[in-house]
């Protein structure tokens, strides 16, 4: 039994991918002998520092006869929701074997610190001590930074993505002659991309494209149904930026709801065709595999139902900004689309509850 841990957290695993040892690594000569396999495997991973400073904050808190023990935990490669359970069960297990109150945590300041809010809710957080290594300018050096980026996939799709997508954007627009409709779309990305990171949906992103490359590799109905789904969400976001550039051009300047919705108006439907085709995609792959298949039927409905009610608000909306249909007769889409909507999720709904 031990009152403190000395925590060295490897959130993506690096060490149990590169050296295969499976954490939690307990122990001062264990961890050593952990630290010294990570850096004879790859000599540039910073966890093989914070393994090293974990053991140098173990080896002064004995010197002062505190009761302590060193512990590197690991979590998974997928980061995110798979390798945090995993580091969350190791510290519990951690708990348990040792009865201890308190801890030290030692990161290398990167996406480690995520985890802080997991440990803190079983030990005590003592200190948090950030491993930052010492470099030299050849280190530092602009080629030596694109190269690096260039062999990390963590580093590459977090940067190289992002703006691989932009010029892609611009260069069509550019060969199109419409430079200016490039900015605007540009702008729009970069928002997009903002939004999934502030939501923390790059999960749900990546989890699309690995189901995509996985229906194809396996010659599912599936990948046609995701293909044609992402074509009609292109299309729909062209027809979205189409109608507010309409609407921007308007002899009276529009505000920033009016915009707003006027790409949703010009998007909706073709967004919601897009999911509908996914999900009909993921329903014959699931007959196929004769699998249930039942509750995904009703995903088209509410689909539709969602569309509706967004079609409805933004014809009221930007009837009262003078665009479309007059605002009496807006008013009535509003409340026909409601009355749809909730007809439409009443019949998808009902028959799920009587199956239940």
């Amino acid at each position: 039994m031990v009152k403190k841990l000395v925590l060295a957290i490897d959130r993506d695993d690096d060490l149990g991918r590169k050296t295969g040892i499976p954490s939690p690594v307990i122990g001062r000569e264990a961890n050593i002998q952990a630290a010294i396999k990570l850096a004879i495997a790859d000599p540039e991973d910073s966890d093989v520092n914070t393994m090293f400073g974990a053991v140098k904050i173990y080896d002064e808190l004995k010197e002062k006869g505190e009761d302590v023990e060193v512990v590197t935990v690991c979590g998974d490669e997928n980061v995110g929701v798979i390798s945090d359970s995993k580091i969350a069960e190791q510290l519990d297990m951690l708990a348990r074997k040792f009865g201890a109150t308190s801890a030290i945590v030692v990161t290398d300041g990167s996406e480690d610190e995520f985890v802080l809010p997991i440990i803190s809710s079983r030990f005590k957080i003592d200190a948090v001590s950030r491993i930052i290594v010492k470099q030299s300018k050849t280190i530092e050096s602009t080629y030596f930074l694109i190269k690096r980026m260039l062999n990390d996939p963590k580093i590459a799709r977090m940067t190289l993505t992002p703006l691989g997508i932009l010029f892609l954007i611009y260069s069509i627009f550019l060969l199109a002659r419409y430079p200016e409709w490039g900015t605007g779309a540009i702008i729009f990305a970069i928002g997009f991309y903002f939004l999934i990171k502030a939501y923390g949906l790059e999960d749900v992103v990546e989890d699309y494209f690995s189901t995509l490359k996985k229906a194809l590799l396996e010659g599912r109905m599936s990948f046609i149904a995701y293909v044609i789904s992402a074509i009609l969400i292109v299309i729909g976001t062209i027809q979205g930026l189409n109608m507010v550039w309409r609407v921007y051009n308007q002899p009276i300047a529009p505000g920033v709801i009016t915009l707003i919705t006027s790409f949703i108006y010009g998007s909706i439907w073709w967004v919601v065709a897009g999911g509908i085709a996914a999900t009909f995609g993921k329903i014959f792959d699931l007959i196929l595999e004769k699998k249930p298949f039942i509750k995904q039927l009703a995903i088209p409905f509410l689909l539709i139902s969602t569309g509706l009610v967004l079609w409805g608000a933004s014809v009221f909306i930007l009837s009262g900004s003078g665009i479309g249909v007059e605002q009496d007769s807006a008013l009535q889409y509003l409340l026909f689309s409601i009355f749809g909507a909730v007809l439409i999720t009443l019949m998808a709904i009902i028959p799920l509850t009587k199956r239940a």
